[in-house]
């Protein structure tokens, strides 16, 4: 009987064990989404500087408990997802870029079609950046940073074959680079001067709020 009550007492001290760390968990998980749910208002109200620390301080809540690659997919993607749009539009393109490499590290994040729209369109801005600020407008230069912007628009239409901004801008660059193949360097610096592409806004919501 004496064993019978030990091997109780242990399960239900397993089991006390078990729950209080679920119960852990689920507090850090709940302030994660609050700190996103700040982050959104800050954006709101027209602070993507603010909002960004709030993403930042979430991941940050995450990786110090090794949660962020446990937690839902979904939830994952979009905060590293809306990390990089911040970002993106603040004009950092190159944190942006960075951010985006953070699917390398973890699982699921590279089947999303958002990232490589996003990374598209980062290095199609950039293009367009390095073209107007050059005072040799190189074609070469840009023809060859266009076929970075194309390659990953059309990882993203693979991935999301339905996105019309994907398709918009994917077609535009082609259009482009058409031009170039016709070294029509007048109608390519109109465009690049006057650049009329669909960029993807930032959307910072909390992870249970994206679509």
């Amino acid at each position: 009987m004496a064993k019978k009550s030990y091997a109780r007492d242990v399960m239900k001290m397993f089991a006390g064990v078990i729950l209080a760390i679920v119960a852990v968990i689920g507090l850090t998980y709940g302030s994660v989404l609050r700190e996103m749910q700040q982050g959104m208002e800050e954006y709101k109200q027209g602070d993507p500087e603010a909002a960004l620390q709030h993403y930042d301080a979430a991941e940050a809540r995450l990786r110090s408990y090794g949660a962020l690659g446990v937690i839902p997919q979904k939830d994952r993607q979009n905060l590293i997802l809306n990390q990089a749009r911040l970002l993106y539009s603040m004009k950092r393109f190159d944190e942006a870029a960075e951010r985006l490499e953070r699917e390398n590290e973890l699982p699921g994040l590279n089947s999303d079609g958002r990232f490589m729209l996003l990374r598209g369109e980062i290095a199609f801005r950039k293009a367009v950046t390095n073209y107007q600020e050059s005072p040799k407008k190189d074609p070469r230069l840009l023809e060859e940073a266009l076929l970075a912007a194309e390659d990953s628009l059309r990882d993203s239409l693979r991935m999301s074959p339905d996105d019309w901004d994907a398709k918009y801008n994917y077609e535009f660059i082609q259009y482009v680079r058409n031009l170039m193949s016709q070294n029509d360097d007048g109608k390519i610096k109109i465009l690049m001067e006057n650049v009329r592409v669909k960029e993807t806004q930032p959307k910072p919501l909390p992870p249970d709020q994206q679509s």
